[in-house]
Protein backbone atom coordinates (compact mmCIF):
# COMPACT_ATOMS: atom_id res chain seq x y z
CA UNK A 1 0.00 0.00 0.00
CA UNK A 2 1.40 3.23 -1.06
CA UNK A 3 1.26 4.75 2.76
CA UNK A 4 1.49 8.94 2.57
CA UNK A 5 1.39 11.39 5.80
CA UNK A 6 1.94 15.13 6.08
CA UNK A 7 3.69 16.35 9.59
CA UNK A 8 3.34 19.82 10.86
CA UNK A 9 4.93 21.38 13.01
CA UNK A 10 4.11 25.00 15.13
CA UNK A 11 7.23 27.25 14.87
CA UNK A 12 7.80 30.96 15.04
CA UNK A 13 7.07 30.54 19.03
CA UNK A 14 9.88 33.11 20.56
CA UNK A 15 9.45 36.95 21.91
CA UNK A 16 12.08 39.34 20.97
CA UNK A 17 15.13 38.02 22.07
CA UNK A 18 14.45 35.04 23.02
CA UNK A 19 14.15 32.24 20.32
CA UNK A 20 11.92 29.21 21.42
CA UNK A 21 12.70 26.49 19.27
CA UNK A 22 15.09 25.53 16.06
CA UNK A 23 13.07 27.37 13.40
CA UNK A 24 15.12 27.43 10.36
CA UNK A 25 16.84 23.98 11.40
CA UNK A 26 13.31 22.04 11.50
CA UNK A 27 11.67 23.74 8.83
CA UNK A 28 13.87 21.31 6.36
CA UNK A 29 12.88 18.37 8.04
CA UNK A 30 9.03 18.75 7.70
CA UNK A 31 6.24 19.90 4.80
CA UNK A 32 4.30 22.14 7.02
CA UNK A 33 4.82 24.83 8.96
CA UNK A 34 2.50 26.78 11.94
CA UNK A 35 3.68 30.10 12.54
CA UNK A 36 2.64 31.78 15.57
CA UNK A 37 0.72 35.02 15.59
CA UNK A 38 1.61 37.43 17.88
CA UNK A 39 -1.21 36.21 20.65
CA UNK A 40 0.77 33.50 22.37
CA UNK A 41 4.36 34.04 21.48
CA UNK A 42 6.13 35.56 18.17
CA UNK A 43 6.43 39.73 16.91
CA UNK A 44 6.52 41.04 13.56
CA UNK A 45 10.00 40.29 13.13
CA UNK A 46 9.83 36.70 13.91
CA UNK A 47 6.83 36.24 12.13
CA UNK A 48 9.03 38.08 9.02
CA UNK A 49 11.62 35.61 9.77
CA UNK A 50 10.00 32.25 9.57
CA UNK A 51 7.26 33.08 7.35
CA UNK A 52 10.51 34.23 4.80
CA UNK A 53 12.34 30.66 5.41
CA UNK A 54 9.62 28.65 5.13
CA UNK A 55 8.38 30.18 1.83
CA UNK A 56 12.20 29.69 0.93
CA UNK A 57 12.02 26.18 1.57
CA UNK A 58 8.60 25.26 0.23
CA UNK A 59 6.59 24.44 2.92
CA UNK A 60 2.54 24.92 3.22
CA UNK A 61 2.27 27.77 5.47
CA UNK A 62 -0.25 28.15 8.27
CA UNK A 63 -1.35 30.78 10.92
CA UNK A 64 -1.21 29.23 14.27
CA UNK A 65 -3.75 31.09 16.10
CA UNK A 66 -4.16 31.72 19.74
CA UNK A 67 -5.98 33.32 22.57
CA UNK A 68 -4.78 36.51 23.88
CA UNK A 69 -2.41 34.71 26.49
CA UNK A 70 1.70 35.71 26.09
CA UNK A 71 2.10 35.05 29.83
CA UNK A 72 0.71 31.62 29.79
CA UNK A 73 1.83 31.11 26.19
CA UNK A 74 -1.39 30.38 25.21
CA UNK A 75 -2.06 27.07 27.14
CA UNK A 76 -4.56 28.65 29.87
CA UNK A 77 -8.10 28.23 29.01
CA UNK A 78 -10.00 31.50 29.19
CA UNK A 79 -13.03 32.73 29.66
CA UNK A 80 -13.71 34.98 26.21
CA UNK A 81 -17.02 36.13 24.28
CA UNK A 82 -16.69 34.24 21.04
CA UNK A 83 -17.55 37.61 18.93
CA UNK A 84 -13.99 38.40 20.54
CA UNK A 85 -12.57 34.85 19.52
CA UNK A 86 -14.10 35.79 15.92
CA UNK A 87 -12.32 39.35 15.86
CA UNK A 88 -9.24 37.75 17.13
CA UNK A 89 -8.35 35.03 15.20
CA UNK A 90 -9.26 37.52 12.03
CA UNK A 91 -6.90 39.71 13.16
CA UNK A 92 -4.27 37.44 13.73
CA UNK A 93 -4.98 35.91 9.99
CA UNK A 94 -4.57 39.41 8.13
CA UNK A 95 -1.38 39.74 10.38
CA UNK A 96 0.74 36.66 9.31
CA UNK A 97 -0.74 37.15 5.41
CA UNK A 98 0.55 40.12 5.24
CA UNK A 99 4.38 38.64 5.81
CA UNK A 100 3.22 35.91 3.33
CA UNK A 101 2.15 38.18 0.59
CA UNK A 102 5.12 39.99 1.00
CA UNK A 103 7.37 37.01 0.50
CA UNK A 104 5.63 35.61 -2.09
CA UNK A 105 3.98 32.82 -0.44
CA UNK A 106 0.16 31.88 -0.22
CA UNK A 107 -1.16 31.14 3.20
CA UNK A 108 -2.73 27.23 2.77
CA UNK A 109 -4.12 26.43 6.68
CA UNK A 110 -5.25 27.57 10.05
CA UNK A 111 -4.57 25.80 13.52
CA UNK A 112 -5.36 26.64 16.63
CA UNK A 113 -3.18 26.70 19.69
CA UNK A 114 -3.26 25.27 22.75
CA UNK A 115 -5.94 25.72 24.82
CA UNK A 116 -8.14 27.71 22.22
CA UNK A 117 -7.55 23.58 19.78
CA UNK A 118 -9.82 21.61 22.90
CA UNK A 119 -12.17 24.98 23.15
CA UNK A 120 -12.91 24.97 19.27
CA UNK A 121 -13.37 21.28 18.91
CA UNK A 122 -15.56 21.03 22.86
CA UNK A 123 -17.77 24.02 22.35
CA UNK A 124 -20.40 24.85 19.70
CA UNK A 125 -19.94 28.82 20.36
CA UNK A 126 -16.22 28.95 20.08
CA UNK A 127 -16.02 26.64 17.19
CA UNK A 128 -18.42 28.71 14.93
CA UNK A 129 -16.34 31.69 15.85
CA UNK A 130 -12.81 29.92 14.42
CA UNK A 131 -14.91 28.96 11.88
CA UNK A 132 -16.65 32.49 11.00
CA UNK A 133 -13.41 33.78 11.10
CA UNK A 134 -11.80 31.89 8.75
CA UNK A 135 -14.51 31.79 6.47
CA UNK A 136 -14.73 35.15 6.13
CA UNK A 137 -11.32 35.88 5.49
CA UNK A 138 -10.62 32.58 2.70
CA UNK A 139 -12.69 29.21 2.18
CA UNK A 140 -9.57 27.67 0.48
CA UNK A 141 -7.36 27.47 4.07
CA UNK A 142 -7.40 24.38 5.58
CA UNK A 143 -8.58 24.49 9.07
CA UNK A 144 -6.53 21.93 11.44
CA UNK A 145 -8.25 21.85 15.22
CA UNK A 146 -9.31 19.50 17.69
CA UNK A 147 -12.20 16.92 16.89
CA UNK A 148 -15.72 17.36 17.53
CA UNK A 149 -17.60 20.71 16.69
CA UNK A 150 -15.85 22.17 14.14
CA UNK A 151 -15.82 18.63 12.04
CA UNK A 152 -19.75 18.40 12.64
CA UNK A 153 -19.92 22.78 11.17
CA UNK A 154 -17.68 22.51 8.30
CA UNK A 155 -19.87 21.93 5.48
CA UNK A 156 -22.00 24.72 6.99
CA UNK A 157 -18.94 26.98 6.44
CA UNK A 158 -17.79 25.54 3.46
CA UNK A 159 -14.22 24.74 5.00
CA UNK A 160 -12.26 21.63 4.85
CA UNK A 161 -11.54 20.69 8.53
CA UNK A 162 -9.03 17.85 9.59
CA UNK A 163 -7.79 16.99 13.04
CA UNK A 164 -4.58 15.69 13.59
CA UNK A 165 -1.51 12.86 15.12
CA UNK A 166 -0.41 13.64 18.59
CA UNK A 167 2.50 11.96 17.83
CA UNK A 168 4.92 13.69 21.21
CA UNK A 169 2.20 14.13 23.43
CA UNK A 170 -0.01 12.00 25.77
CA UNK A 171 -3.25 10.94 24.52
CA UNK A 172 -7.06 11.41 26.59
CA UNK A 173 -9.23 9.09 26.88
CA UNK A 174 -11.63 11.81 25.11
CA UNK A 175 -9.02 11.99 22.37
CA UNK A 176 -7.80 15.60 23.04
CA UNK A 177 -3.79 15.70 24.06
CA UNK A 178 -2.88 16.06 27.42
CA UNK A 179 -1.18 19.94 27.43
CA UNK A 180 1.88 20.45 29.19
CA UNK A 181 2.80 23.55 30.26
CA UNK A 182 6.07 23.53 28.95
CA UNK A 183 6.32 20.81 26.03
CA UNK A 184 8.93 18.11 27.59
CA UNK A 185 11.47 15.88 25.70
CA UNK A 186 9.79 12.61 24.23
CA UNK A 187 12.27 9.51 23.31
CA UNK A 188 12.38 9.31 19.55
CA UNK A 189 11.37 5.78 19.44
CA UNK A 190 8.44 6.16 21.18
CA UNK A 191 7.64 9.13 19.16
CA UNK A 192 8.11 7.01 16.10
CA UNK A 193 5.76 4.25 17.27
CA UNK A 194 3.30 6.37 17.61
CA UNK A 195 3.48 7.78 14.52
CA UNK A 196 3.25 4.43 12.48
CA UNK A 197 0.52 3.07 15.07
CA UNK A 198 -1.15 5.87 13.14
CA UNK A 199 -0.58 6.28 9.69
CA UNK A 200 -0.93 2.50 9.46
CA UNK A 201 -2.94 0.71 12.04
CA UNK A 202 -5.09 4.07 12.43
CA UNK A 203 -5.07 3.83 15.96
CA UNK A 204 -3.47 5.33 19.52
CA UNK A 205 -3.55 4.30 22.82
CA UNK A 206 -4.81 6.63 25.57
CA UNK A 207 -3.52 7.21 28.93
CA UNK A 208 -6.15 4.97 30.16
CA UNK A 209 -4.79 2.38 28.04
CA UNK A 210 -8.08 2.53 25.87
CA UNK A 211 -7.13 2.41 22.41
CA UNK A 212 -8.31 5.17 19.76
CA UNK A 213 -8.86 5.40 16.17
CA UNK A 214 -7.98 7.78 14.54
CA UNK A 215 -7.68 9.13 10.77
CA UNK A 216 -6.22 11.75 9.83
CA UNK A 217 -3.97 13.17 7.24
CA UNK A 218 -1.53 15.28 9.28
CA UNK A 219 1.20 14.11 12.32
CA UNK A 220 2.29 17.26 14.85
CA UNK A 221 5.43 17.53 15.59
CA UNK A 222 5.96 20.36 18.24
CA UNK A 223 9.06 22.49 17.56
CA UNK A 224 9.43 23.86 21.02
CA UNK A 225 9.88 20.42 22.34
CA UNK A 226 13.84 20.27 23.45
CA UNK A 227 14.88 17.19 21.32
CA UNK A 228 12.81 18.33 18.37
CA UNK A 229 15.63 17.94 16.06
CA UNK A 230 16.45 14.59 17.13
CA UNK A 231 13.11 13.26 17.00
CA UNK A 232 12.19 14.99 13.65
CA UNK A 233 15.35 13.29 11.66
CA UNK A 234 14.68 9.82 13.71
CA UNK A 235 10.79 9.82 12.45
CA UNK A 236 11.61 10.78 9.10
CA UNK A 237 14.21 7.81 9.05
CA UNK A 238 11.77 5.25 10.11
CA UNK A 239 8.64 6.65 8.32
CA UNK A 240 10.64 5.67 5.14
CA UNK A 241 11.73 2.40 6.36
CA UNK A 242 8.11 1.18 7.12
CA UNK A 243 7.47 2.87 2.83
CA UNK A 244 5.22 5.83 4.54
CA UNK A 245 5.86 8.97 2.42
CA UNK A 246 5.91 12.24 3.60
CA UNK A 247 4.16 14.91 1.77
CA UNK A 248 2.67 18.27 2.29
CA UNK A 249 -0.66 18.81 3.27
CA UNK A 250 -2.99 19.10 0.02
CA UNK A 251 -0.97 15.92 -1.20
CA UNK A 252 -2.06 14.05 2.13
CA UNK A 253 -5.91 15.40 2.21
CA UNK A 254 -5.65 13.60 -1.44
CA UNK A 255 -5.77 10.31 0.21
CA UNK A 256 -7.59 11.38 3.84
CA UNK A 257 -11.07 9.43 3.69
CA UNK A 258 -13.48 12.46 4.66
CA UNK A 259 -16.51 10.75 5.91
CA UNK A 260 -14.69 9.65 8.94
CA UNK A 261 -15.01 12.79 11.42
CA UNK A 262 -13.68 11.87 14.41
CA UNK A 263 -16.97 13.41 15.59
CA UNK A 264 -19.18 11.89 18.59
Amino acid sequence: MNWKININSDMGEGYGRWQLGPDEELISLVPTVNIACGFHAGDPRIMHRVTAAAVVAGADIGAHVALPDLRGFGRRPLAIAPEDLRDDVLYQLGALDAFVRAEGGVLRHVKPHGSLYAMCGRDEDYARALLEAVAGYNKDLVVIVGQGWPQRLAAEYGLTVVYEGYIDLEYQPDGYPRVESAKLPYDPDDVVRRAIGIVKARSAKALDGSELEILTPTLCLHGDMPNVLEVAHRVRERLAEEEVEIVGLAAALESWDPAFTGAD
